[in-house]
């Protein structure tokens, strides 16, 4: 599991391993910060936004 930490005064970032200790940046400890999610759509939600139309829709109204 990885930790996120950033300075308070120079906002430098750094992503490190949870075991270790909490580094120092500009004579204090950085503070603890959320990680940077994963936002990228897997496959199965993606289709949904995809903007390719179907094959076949079943509606009889396809677009050639």
């Amino acid at each position: 599991m990885e930790k996120a930490y950033q300075c308070g005064i120079c906002k430098r970032s750094v992503i490190q391993d949870a075991g270790e200790p909490v580094p120092f940046c500009c004579g204090s400890a950085m503070k603890e910060v959320d990680l940077p999610s994963c936002r990228s759509a897997g496959p199965e939600a993606a289709r949904f936004s995809n903007s390719d139309t179907p094959c076949e829709d079943f509606t009889g109204n396809q677009i050639e």
